[in-house]
């Protein structure tokens, strides 16, 4: 063995040279919080944009049912009474709930 050799032991607390090094590793930190951060924001403005959507879609099915009821309203009204008194509106109501039950 040359002389020149010396026994050091071995250990994971030994300093890395030169000490700019672990300063580079450190970057990746920034870079994640920037990823989830930006990943976060990006799935927050996807289930906002689905649930105006949604919403939209809701309030336009509940406005077809609607218009589908007072067309048939307006079609059974047309048909049982000429809506010039109450007396008759009520004779056509109950001529359509008769119609109804059979």
């Amino acid at each position: 063995m040359p002389s020149s050799s010396v026994n050091r032991p071995f250990s994971t607390a030994t300093q890395v040279h030169p000490r700019h090094l672990p300063t580079l590793y450190k970057t990746g930190r920034l870079e994640k919080k920037f990823a989830t951060a930006t990943a976060a924001v990006v799935g927050i403005g996807y289930g906002m944009v689905k649930y105006k959507e949604y919403q939209e879609r809701q309030h336009y099915q509940a406005a077809e049912a609607e218009a589908a009821s007072r067309r048939q309203s307006e079609t059974v009204m047309d048909a049982y009474a000429d809506r010039s008194s109450l007396a008759s509106l009520e004779a056509a109501v109950q001529a359509y709930e008769a119609q109804r039950r059979t």
